[in-house]
């Protein structure tokens, strides 16, 4: 039995509740299924065995993706020699899937109950994450949000393993959602995010890390706002700490967020 089947087949069994109406063929319909049944499962106990299965069949896949080392993508100060950040030499900005790069930490723009995204096949970064780190992940979200009564503040962040990701390490914060217009006080929480994250990662001696976009998705912060934001908080935290970190990645996934940032780094 391939390991697919094997994974979804478990689950199935211990969730009879769950029909598919439809038997998946192709190794993208098996994955889908694969992927949805995980999302919705409850962060519970599971077998030694399945987790076992599991991270064979993530790293099978991480082997065929196409990752990359952050020692390899170019800082600010290489991609924009006149650029207006004082740290350019251990800042960069990479266009593409975070849990392709191999690096010390990746973040996670989590929601306050810590869990991951439980909407089937959901394109959010968190989904992403959670999908191909593995139920692990989950589980150990689980353990650390049960001693805080399932709601992480906004701002606040901690730190778990990476598991079936190229990054060894996860940091989970969540940002602040915007509703009409964005007030002083949320300027001050996504800036937290960030300062959080990298003061979670100092305490683990990570020394390289990779951020999302926070908020700027389903949490609607205007993506230009929180660029600045993004860029001015890091930049200040290197200030400070700058012996402590090696390399500090902006990550976006769209042309349009590579052009916030390329604008903002090189505006006067």
């Amino acid at each position: 039995m391939q390991r697919v089947d094997y994974l979804i087949d478990y689950i199935l069994k211990e969730n009879p509740e769950i029909k598919v109406n439809k038997q998946p063929e192709s190794p993208q319909e098996k994955f889908n299924l694969y992927r949805s049944l995980c999302n919705i499962r409850k962060a519970r106990p599971i077998s030694d065995e399945y987790i076992h299965v599991e991270n064979k069949y993530l790293q099978d896949i991480l082997k065929n993706k196409k990752c990359i080392h952050y020692e390899d993508i170019k800082t600010i100060n290489q991609e924009y020699p006149t650029n207006n950040v004082k740290n350019g030499d251990k800042i960069s900005l990479y266009q593409g899937d975070i849990t392709t790069i191999e690096i010390d930490a990746i973040v996670n723009a989590a929601n306050s109950q810590g869990l991951g995204c439980f909407i089937p096949c959901h394109n959010c970064i968190d989904n992403q994450i959670n999908t191909y780190a593995g139920v692990s992940l989950r589980l150990e979200c689980n353990e650390y949000m049960k001693k805080i009564d399932y709601n992480l503040p906004t701002g606040e962040a901690f730190i778990t393993r990476g598991y079936n990701l190229p990054a060894s390490y996860v940091i989970h914060t969540v940002g602040p959602a915007i509703s009409d217009m964005v007030h002083e006080k949320q300027k001050e929480e996504l800036s937290n995010c960030y300062k959080n994250c990298l003061a979670k990662a100092q305490e683990k001696r990570i020394r390289s890390i990779a951020f999302c976009s926070i908020s700027t998705g389903v949490f609607r912060f205007p993506k230009d706002l929180a660029s600045q934001i993004a860029i001015k908080t890091v930049d200040s935290y290197l200030e400070e700490n700058y012996e402590h970190f090696d390399k500090i990645v902006f990550n976006v996934y769209s042309n349009g967020d590579k052009d916030i940032y390329e604008r903002l780094f090189q505006k006067s």
